[in-house]
């Protein structure tokens, strides 16, 4: 167990450094949706539950009278209310106390020991925690087992599994979700906990994998799904339970109920993705809304398949995400809407037979405080009672939350 110990020095100069780690964590090339839905946050999460109102469509109490006739009864739009808990997500970094002691008396020396692993935490924090989260479903579901092909778990013989790319069970297995390292968790379809392993080494289609713990399994199964270890079920909402391809629930909410509160759904079912099935989708989010969307999202072979298309048509810039308080720019390609161009960018964790079109003006990612290093002590620095080493946490409690759920569009299962 971590403990704190009264290290002013080493403590002073890593906050110095990094701060709270909130100024750097997120704008970042390589998580452009989770950079630009920060930009509108709301960091006065309070309570133990987030309540917000929220309205399904207008007022009905309407109607033309001829004169002398009675006005309309009053009716008030559908109304409900979004609640939810804020989600914890962690990050921890490790340092061996030996190199933090010896460096604490030189500024050099001390950024020179701490800063590539405080850079490959907030990397892997925003990458796996955040910007995959936003594209998922909340479950944290990252893949499912086909086959386990050989091995025994062991380091010296790793089961070698190959994963599922028809995401039946979950998400089409993409090795980025897989870093070497990482601890999963392994569940049936179920829901039954089976094992913890630990990333070996990923091909194309295959994981290697190493036991850490077992539980109601001694190795790993067909249909197996795979999960962040202790990540089931435990994600921020993400766009696909915006817009799912079952209505579900949404913040407490039914979708099946107030069928305004779920995103459209374009199933290509399998069909090459054209460059008009971008603007039929547009066109729905127009005649449902009356607006645009000033955004879409895809993988970045998706992008390349698009920009092939309707050269015409295309326009290249770096494309300024407008928000409650400032403009942040990734390069893409522009789509039109009746409102104007707007910015087509991709991302490494977006699904490859995926698009998302979205408003991000009805985004809000909802905090309890910024991200940032844990220092409620005093101390940012802990020392590990177990182990000669010292210790940083780095998280927040958040929650991604979209007031108008029908203004988020997916196109999906195309091939490019």
């Amino acid at each position: 167990m971590a403990q704190p110990r009264a290290i002013n020095m080493e403590n002073a100069l890593f906050k110095e450094f990094y701060g709270s780690g909130s100024d750097q964590s997120l704008v970042n090339a390589k998580t452009p949706l989770a950079s630009i839905l920060m930009k509108n946050k709301n960091v006065e999460f309070v309570g133990k539950q987030f309540v917000q109102p929220v309205r399904f469509g207008s007022a009905v109490g309407l109607g033309y009278r001829a004169s002398g006739a009675n006005l309309p009864q009053p009716k008030s739009a559908p109304r409900d209310q979004a609640v939810f808990p804020a989600k914890r997500a962690y990050a921890t970094a490790e340092y061996e106390r030996e190199a933090i002691v010896a460096s604490r008396n030189d500024r050099g020396a001390f950024a020179k020991v701490t800063v590539d692993e405080v850079e490959a935490v907030l990397e892997g924090f925003n990458l796996h925690m955040i910007e995959r989260a936003l594209f998922g479903d909340s479950s944290g579901k990252l893949g499912a087992v086909l086959t386990l092909d050989s091995g025994a778990g062991t380091e010296a013989s790793p089961w070698v599994v190959t994963m599922s790319t028809t995401g039946i069970l979950a998400p089409k297995f993409k090795k980025r979700y897989f870093p070497r390292g990482a601890k999963m968790d392994f569940y049936p379809a179920g829901g039954v906990y089976q094992l913890t392993v630990s990333i070996a080494s990923m091909s194309a289609t295959t994981l290697s994998l190493v036991l850490v713990s077992t539980g109601n399994a001694a190795s790993p199964a067909a249909a197996d799904i795979i999960y962040w270890e202790g990540n089931k079920d435990g994600e921020v909402v993400g766009l696909k339970q915006i817009a799912p391809v079952a209505a579900g629930t949404l913040y407490g909410i039914s979708q099946t109920t107030n069928p305004e509160f779920k995103g459209f759904v374009n199933d290509l079912s399998g069909a090459t993705l054209a460059y008009d099935d971008l603007n039929d989708i547009i066109s729905d989010l127009e005649d449902e809304l009356g607006a645009s969307p000033n955004l879409a999202v895809c993988s970045h072979n998706t992008k390349a398949a698009i920009k092939s298309q309707a050269e015409e048509h295309k326009r290249y810039s770096v494309a300024e995400i407008k928000s409650s308080d400032v403009k942040i720019g990734f390069k893409g390609i522009e789509l039109l809407g009746d409102e104007g161009p707007f910015p087509l960018i991709s991302s490494q964790m977006c699904d490859e037979d995926e698009i998302y079109f979205l408003n991000t003006k009805y985004m809000q990612m909802v905090m309890r405080q910024d991200f940032g290093w844990f220092d409620d002590d005093g101390t940012i620095l802990l020392r590990d009672t177990n182990k000669d080493v010292y210790n940083a946490r780095y998280g927040g409690y958040f929650e991604l939350f979209c007031s108008k759920p029908n203004s988020v569009a997916r196109l999906r299962n195309f091939v490019v």
